[in-house]
């Protein structure tokens, strides 16, 4: 499944497909398929690249990034600064020391722009987009949930001329409980 936000012409231009409606006057359409029956399922869904602000909000609590692993594919190419290069990345979202997302991506640093910020200035892979003053192109690849209803997962692309994100998330069973935090 493919979901991009469509952009109207102005004076004969179409204007880039940057995250939705934040920064630019346009429609946003933002149709997934029917077996996602709850509202704030289809906002995870759709978040593009805020996810961790949605979920304090929606649980009223912080969440944190819980690394587990970030490295680079192939360290060659790091130390040698040879591009593209292509780190893969394994982390949880946690709320209250419970997962509530976890997310496997792979994050291919395109320019030397890109490149310099994370090995020379140290910003973080997450912080790239924001460092650099790009608004990325947001692509939903897939959406899935499972067969009890229970969870869900989803595929989706951010992209840049700099950076190209591939970020695949699970949300567990039981996560759409506001309660689910809070549980000791």
């Amino acid at each position: 499944m493919v979901v991009q936000y469509s952009a109207a012409p102005k004076h004969g231009k179409t204007e880039p497909n940057h995250f939705g409606d934040v920064m630019s006057q346009r429609e946003t359409s933002c149709m997934l398929p029917a077996v996602f029956k709850t509202p704030v399922q289809r906002i995870m869904l759709m978040a593009n690249g805020n996810l961790q602000r949605v979920l304090s909000a929606y649980y009223n609590l912080p969440v944190s990034v819980e690394v587990l692993f970030n490295e680079p594919e192939e360290p060659w190419r790091l130390k040698e600064h040879r591009l593209p290069i292509r780190y893969c990345r394994d982390i949880n979202l946690v709320c209250n020391r419970t997962v509530v997302c976890r997310a496997q991506s792979t994050v291919d640093l395109l320019t030397t722009k890109a490149a310099d910020l994370v090995i020379s200035k140290g910003v973080g892979i997450g912080q790239l987009f924001r460092y650099m003053n790009v608004l990325p192109t947001f692509t939903l690849l897939e959406a899935h949930l499972s067969d009890d209803n229970a969870s869900f997962e989803r595929r989706y692309e951010l992209r840049s001329d700099d950076v190209v994100c591939t970020i695949a998330e699970k949300f567990p069973d039981g996560m759409l409980d506001p309660d689910f935090c809070r549980r000791e």
